[in-house]
């Protein structure tokens, strides 16, 4: 089981340790990446109604299928995006139940996750290597994003149902 809590985004999270200073690059961050898909968006919905202005037939119809979902998913991450920007950030306490790393397009970077609660979270190299499976831990994220502000090892004072 996980807990979630909600705080303002004008008070630091309470007894996290997360200081304003930790949370404006996390907030410049997602700004970017707001701005990396809405030019993705953009670019999709220009090939979109090119395709479609051309009047081309045939095996146009699959290309522009294929383009208008991948726009929808972009414009989905957009929405998301957007709606974290003034979003409060949320806690979530729980056990780490498995870590893996990936890279992103191919071979572009390395990207770490963890899966905490019914939550999947994207880590930072730092934090990835400092938590481990089956630790408790502690995670200040955006609440539609999850992307991650802090993430610590924490020791609960009980465990859910009443482990210690």
């Amino acid at each position: 089981r996980s807990a979630r809590r909600c705080y303002s985004r004008n008070q630091p999270v309470p007894s996290v340790g997360v200081p304003p200073e930790a949370e404006k690059p996390a907030r410049a961050a997602l700004r970017r990446n707001t701005a990396i898909y809405a030019a993705l968006l953009a670019a999709d919905l220009l090939f979109v109604y090119l395709l479609v202005a051309s009047g081309a037939g045939g095996g146009a119809y699959i290309t522009l299928t294929i383009v208008a979902f991948v726009g929808l998913l972009v414009a989905y991450n957009v929405v998301q995006h957007v709606r974290d920007l003034n979003a409060p950030l949320v806690e979530t306490e729980g056990i780490v139940v498995r870590k893996w790393s990936r890279a992103e397009f191919i071979v572009a970077w390395q990207s770490n996750y963890i899966h905490v609660g019914r939550g999947v979270f994207k880590l930072g190299p730092v934090d990835y290597a400092l938590i481990d499976e089956h630790m408790y831990v502690r995670i200040v994220h955006f609440p539609r994003t999850l992307h991650v502000v802090s993430a610590q090892q924490f020791r609960p004072t009980a465990l859910p149902g009443g482990q210690v």
